[in-house]
């Protein structure tokens, strides 16, 4: 009697190349649980649009939220390889990774409240909340925010380089997508007080041990998770020269100019910030560049020796790497982090 009121059994995944296990929720997917757990398996986006959460399916059932053919190629999916981001397991599994997992600090849910919601630009906030206890991660990883009047969750890059590696308060570059559930919450009135949940920390995007010249390259709210590793390796004393490119709509929309501006004068190297602009008008006086900040990337002197850091809308990140690859940029010089909003199925 009553059965219909227990609470579904986790299924159990079972990794082969890395004798592990795990289970999984009937209502998680497949990279929820994983992460959960503290295993940090590649993802750029969570929403099956990069492929790099890909998995090969030994045994066992899976539904999944979005076929994983829009992604994955034919002999690919003939391999039985499948996208975990979108697999939601419904039998026990048993898989196979290409690589190697590290391991990461597990994700952990915090309550928080919202203390501040700052104008940075006209379509970028920079939300602060207060989490109940300190959260340790690294710059260029992120968090995802929940409200409770609004259905699942949302993904943002911290925007700041924690002090000694945590912190209770939370910064967050929040862009305004027009039809939005949560921006549109966020930008039609006072939100302050307002409490949430923030689960954290996700993603593998940051700082890597290296010597060569930094080129970032961001664009609109892409800059945060860029700002906060610059501030990493500012604060680790880096002396490796920097080329900070970012790509804004109008000269209205360039933002934390003074924080660059003072990430320059500390910095142990040279330090060039060159801020794009995509749709200023002719007639204004702005003397700076323009166009696609990407079009920039071929006016950089030595540009195959450089580390590339990238973050901001796909079609941006996927440009940018296809530049550098061309110019003799290495593949695994190359770190991307792609912004996709819940328009972009995300």
């Amino acid at each position: 009697m009553f059965s219909f009121l227990k609470k579904p059994k986790p299924n159990k995944v079972t990794l082969t190349s890395e004798a592990r296990e795990l289970f999984v929720a009937q209502d998680k997917t497949l990279l929820e649980a994983m992460l959960a757990e503290g295993m940090a398996m590649p993802h750029d986006c969570k929403v099956g649009s990069c492929g790099t959460c890909k998995f090969k399916l030994l045994d066992g059932k899976i539904r999944e939220l979005s076929p994983s053919a829009l992604v994955l190629e034919r002999d690919e999916l003939s391999a039985g390889y499948r996208l975990a981001c979108q697999a939601l397991p419904r039998s026990d599994l048993t898989i196979a990774l290409d690589a190697p997992l590290l391991s990461q600090q597990a994700v952990n849910n915090y309550p928080a409240t919202i203390v501040a919601a700052t104008r940075l630009c006209p379509d970028i906030i920079n939300l602060i909340v207060e989490l109940d206890r300190p959260l340790s991660f690294t710059p260029g990883q992120y968090a995802d925010l929940s409200l409770p009047s609004i259905d699942g969750p949302r993904s943002y890059s911290f925007a700041f380089a924690p002090e000694n590696g945590s912190a209770k308060q939370l910064q967050f570059h929040v862009r305004h997508v027009p039809g939005g559930a949560f921006t549109d919450w966020l930008f039609g009135g006072e939100r302050i007080g307002t409490q949430m949940e923030v689960a954290a920390p996700y993603g593998a995007f940051h700082l890597k041990p290296s010597k060569a010249p930094m080129l970032c390259i961001a664009g609109g709210s892409g800059l945060a998770p860029i700002m906060a590793i610059l501030q990493e390796a500012r604060a680790l004393g880096a002396n490796r020269p920097v080329i900070l490119l970012y790509g804004a709509r109008t000269k209205a929309h360039l933002y934390c100019l003074d924080e660059i501006s003072a990430l320059a004068a500390d910095w142990n190297a040279p330090f060039e910030f060159i801020p794009v602009l995509s749709e200023e008008s002719p007639n204004s006086p702005w003397e700076g560049a323009r166009g696609l900040v990407t079009q920039q990337i071929a006016e950089i002197p030595d540009r195959a020796q450089c580390e590339a850091y990238l973050c901001g809308p796909p079609a941006m990140v996927d440009l940018a790497e296809e530049v550098l690859l061309k110019a003799g940029v290495s593949r695994h010089a190359i770190s991307a982090d792609r912004f996709l909003d819940r328009s972009s199925a995300r």
